[in-house]
């Protein structure tokens, strides 16, 4: 009987007899063939290597946040967190690095030099050079340590709620839309009643927002008011589709109130995504403190609002002294992960600009609100917000 290497001397021989005289071996039977040359205990290193990586991957858990409460903020003190992706079609035959300095400008491309080589962005769960191409299926993972804005401190008020569905006054500042009428499903089922309901071509769903906008109200949209719209919208939104369902008529109703010379709400009734209502108030009538669709920053408040958050940041010990981050000294045999990631983070060493600039801001309060939602034959609505009433500080 012959021993292992010996069939493999015969089988290294036989796949090199067979390429060179080319006697039909499909690629697929040639492909066997080298993996059966390599070594059996080589293969079994390759396996438990493998499970190795699985195993490690699952291991990352992010531990709880921890939350604090100073002058009326909310704030989650930063966290280690792993950003996980398969590579998407922009990055097929790319460099590592050039992708990430180029779509992911948060940090500089020192960051991201020191990040891939300590292996703190992976490929495969591989710590890869700089000028690795990144192909269809690779696994990008970046670990870093995460600091996200700070929020409305105020208690939410709860609307309705049953076995099913809880029903919330959200407060400015907190992710999904400004704030307003918020549904959360409690349950799969019901999450799909919600969602089949909203999706409806029967529009079985219907919303009302109020919006604080700016620009001089028209009394009657005639041809020369369309005309000056879809002129506004073209400048301020490349991708606009303005219609007008029947003559001198346009989606969005007229104001519901006005509060000065250059302001007023509007009550607009909507079937489709609050991105809808948006793009529609590009057309010369932008929501009036957001910058992003033509509007002001309203200073009102928000001048003295980046102090306070960094004060109550400081008053947390959050933020730390700002000395200049340091990537040349690897981690340390006493540092935990999450004290060395602090350490080399670039967020966490940019004083008070880390608190979050007049821009980033703005998004914390922008005046569009959902006032009411309608779908399933229940209706929910709240309260209206401050800025919809009359104001001599706007």
């Amino acid at each position: 009987m012959e021993d292992v290497d010996t069939k493999a001397v015969a089988v290294a021989v036989a796949t090199e007899s067979a390429v060179k005289e080319g006697d039909g071996v499909s690629k697929r039977q040639l492909k066997k063939m080298r993996r059966a040359e390599r070594d059996p205990a080589e293969r079994q290193a390759k396996k438990r290597k493998s499970k190795r990586d699985a195993k490690s991957a699952n291991r990352f858990v992010a531990k709880a946040p921890k939350y604090s409460f100073a002058n009326g903020y909310r704030m989650v003190e930063p966290y280690v967190y792993e950003f996980r992706t398969f590579a998407k079609e922009r990055w097929f035959d790319r460099e590592l690095l050039e992708i990430f300095t180029k779509e992911f400008g948060a940090n500089s491309p020192e960051y991201y030099k020191f990040a891939i080589a300590s292996g703190r962005i992976s490929v495969n769960h591989k710590i890869v050079p700089a000028d690795t191409t990144i192909k269809n299926g690779d696994l990008i993972i970046h670990t870093a340590h995460r600091h996200e804005p700070p929020v409305s401190g105020v208690e939410i008020e709860v609307v309705y709620e049953d076995n099913d569905l809880i029903v919330v006054s959200k407060p400015p500042s907190m992710p999904t839309h400004p704030c307003g009428v918020v549904l959360l499903a409690k349950n799969a089922t019901k999450a799909k009643t919600l969602s089949l309901c909203i999706g409806n071509a029967d529009r079985q769903a219907s919303k009302t927002y109020l919006a604080r906008v700016r620009g001089q109200f028209p009394d009657a949209l005639d041809s020369a008011v369309q005309e000056k719209m879809v002129g506004a919208a073209k400048a301020n939104c490349s991708t606009s589709i303005i219609t007008f369902p029947e003559e001198g008529a346009i989606r969005i109703s007229c104001p519901l109130r006005c509060l000065s010379a250059r302001d007023g709400v509007w009550e607009c009734h909507e079937d489709g995504k609050p991105s809808e209502t948006l793009v529609r108030l590009l057309i010369g009538f932008p929501i009036a403190n957001d910058p992003c669709y033509g509007g002001e920053l309203h200073f009102g408040e928000s001048a003295e609002r980046a102090e306070e958050i960094a004060a109550a940041k400081r008053s947390k010990g959050v933020l730390p002294p700002k000395d200049p981050v340091d990537f040349s000294t690897p981690r340390e045999e006493t540092e935990t992960e999450e004290e060395f990631m602090k350490r080399t983070c670039t967020w966490c060493y940019v004083g008070e600009s880390e608190a979050f600039n007049e821009t980033q801001l703005h998004c914390s309060k922008i005046w569009l609100h959902a006032l009411e939602y309608k779908l399933d034959g229940q209706e929910f609505k709240v309260p209206e917000p401050s800025w919809a009433a009359p104001s001599s500080e706007y």
